[in-house]
């Protein structure tokens, strides 16, 4: 059974006024819900999976040539225990790859890996993705809220990452795979949360599990969002622990919906997409 809510992609679409209360009670209490009956290519997901698990097999020292110091971790791979979620000290338990907008010519170009046979699959998925998330917060302007910006072309070829995440098997002595963080962005759209682990912290502090079947997708509040939405949607905290699966290596795909750099977030239009984030990074450790 879902611990967090779930909705049809088609549903969430409609301004139905219950679809509207719904939305509403789970993205102002949790941020988090699952979306079933999406639009993203299963079998494109399956590939991307097959490309995570044998790049990241791959020797560190062919991995390593793929790493850019100095681009803020925007593209290609970020090696284990650099990533430091903000206000921690231990770094999370987790290598990644960004791959990020072939259409919007102005952010850094993508990386490639030639070890890894179909990789430039990566980018059909980010569109996939980016259109789906396009989607999901044009909805939300049927909430009828006062957003400081127009979500839905603020994201259009914005500064989005797909990431894909290894979380290697640990001894168990840290049950932390990545500790307790906000993401940055407008809303995050996750694959491979049927892999136990992912848990939200509710509005009472509790953590609740964030578990979705195979062929779903659990979507969640980012703090770019909050800011437009002037706090009527929250952002919230989340984890990725270990749930007796120690010795196992997890995966999952993320797709990170970001304004493109120059849209203003807050009231006051003061505040760029690009500085919030560059900001962002900095603190967590990947500037």
């Amino acid at each position: 059974m879902h611990k967090i809510p779930t909705i049809s992609f088609n549903d969430l679409k409609s301004a139905n006024p219950d679809v509207l209360d719904f939305l509403t009670d789970c993205l102002r209490n949790n941020g988090f819900f699952v979306i079933n009956e999406h639009p993203i290519d299963l079998s494109l997901i399956d590939r991307t999976f097959s490309i995570a698990e044998e790049m990241f097999a791959l020797p560190y020292d062919v991995k390593k040539q793929y790493h850019a110091p100095g681009t803020n971790g925007a593209r290609g791979y970020t090696p284990y225990g650099i990533e430091t979620a903000l206000n921690e000290k231990v770094a999370d338990q987790k290598e990644f790859w960004h791959q990020g907008s072939t259409s919007n010519t102005q952010l850094m170009p993508n990386i490639y890996i030639e070890e890894v046979e179909g990789f430039n699959d990566l980018d059909k998925l980010y569109k996939e993705f980016e259109q789906m998330g396009v989607e999901i917060l044009n909805a939300f302007k049927n909430f009828n809220l006062d957003f400081n910006a127009d979500i839905g072309d603020a994201a259009v070829d914005g500064n989005s990452i797909l990431r894909l995440i290894h979380y290697p098997p640990t001894d168990g002595s840290n049950e932390h795979r990545a500790r307790a963080h906000n993401d940055v962005n407008l809303i995050t759209l996750l694959i491979g949360g049927n892999e136990a682990g992912l848990e939200a912290q509710d509005k009472q502090g509790n953590w609740v599990e964030c578990n979705c079947d195979e062929n779903e997708i659990i979507c969640n509040i980012g703090d770019m969002l909050e800011i437009i939405s002037n706090e009527k949607l929250n952002s919230t905290p989340h984890r990725v622990v270990s749930k007796g699966n120690e010795g196992k290596a997890r995966y999952s795909i993320p797709f990170f919906l970001h304004p493109r750099p120059e849209i203003l977030l807050n009231k006051d239009q003061t505040l760029t997409a690009n500085e919030f984030l560059t900001k962002r990074l900095q603190e967590i450790k990947l500037n």
